[in-house]
């Protein structure tokens, strides 16, 4: 297992306003500048908030456990959150929040920040995007799909909360979430109702973990998910978009085909009905 507080760069964002937020960065270590690296984004829970630039790298260390992991041949970034702020402005007992009632924090935007400046000076595959984050970081990162979607080419939110009515906006956004059934700090039924109203709008692309008996430790179990790690690194911005022109062509002919056909229809019942029309005559005369 990696030594990620060893690893990780510390470095420190500061906005035109003079608001500062500490980061980390991984570079990969064969890090090559003609090459092109998938980057994650990691968003903290509220324990591990502060400005120490260290605390907060425990739940994406649990990736490093295994070598093999893609994770070590992409960029990660991970901020630190202030002690007395979050990533979104909610209660978090619920696990649900409007979008539409809630103002993007400062907190998110300076994380949008710091990941333009690091897309600027790194080698970034701009299509190979993702984010994750637990707790509140869940919530962060539903706020980030939901509100910045077409950035990022996969999330995977871990016992997090959502705007379950943005459902439609979320479909097509390729989303692994986690939750223990027995958390209470933030309950599963947000998790449970947007996997289910993502899937009503003919969302294919959202798979959901429940931990049967765990609280709101599920990082715990999810960060160690190899499958997941995988599934993550395969997602693409391009794909997506690739697999929504090849379903827009579908459709196309379809409606061609149906409109051939419909002509085809009325063009045989036209000859149909000039036949008839000229054997009534001829039969009058």
């Amino acid at each position: 297992m990696m030594d990620c507080n060893s690893e990780f760069r510390k470095c420190l964002y500061t906005g035109p306003d003079g608001y500062t937020m500490p980061y980390r960065l991984y570079i990969p270590k064969n890090y090559d500048c003609g090459e092109r690296y998938p980057l994650v984004l990691y968003l903290h829970g509220a324990g591990n908030r502060g400005t120490d630039n260290e605390k907060h790298l425990y739940p994406i260390s649990l990736w490093f456990k295994n070598e093999n992991n893609p994770v070590y041949n992409a960029i990660v970034v991970a901020p630190q959150c202030p002690e007395d702020k979050q990533w979104v402005n909610s209660e978090w007992q619920p696990g649900v929040y409007s979008v539409d009632s809630v103002p993007e924090s400062e907190e998110i935007k300076a994380v949008l920040a710091i990941l333009e400046r690091v897309m600027e000076f790194c080698n970034v595959d701009e299509d190979r995007v993702y984010v994750t984050g637990e707790s509140m970081g869940g919530y962060g990162t539903w706020d980030l799909l939901t509100r910045h979607g077409s950035r990022f080419a996969a999330g995977v939110p871990v016992c997090g909360g959502v705007d379950v009515s943005k459902a439609s906006l979320l479909k097509r956004i390729p989303v692994w979430l986690f939750h223990g059934s027995a958390d209470t700090t933030v309950l599963p039924e947000g998790s449970r109702l947007i996997f289910a109203e993502i899937r009503k709008a003919g969302g294919e692309e959202i798979r959901y973990t429940e931990y049967n008996g765990v609280n709101h430790n599920a990082w715990d179990f999810a960060n160690l998910d190899t499958e997941m790690h995988e599934w993550l690194f395969r997602q693409s911005r391009l794909e997506r978009r690739l697999l929504a022109e090849k379903k827009a062509r579908k459709k196309k002919t379809a409606i061609i085909a149906g409109s051939g056909a419909g002509a085809l229809f009325l063009s045989i019942a036209a000859v149909f009905l000039v036949r008839r029309n000229r054997k009534n005559r001829n039969t009058e005369n």
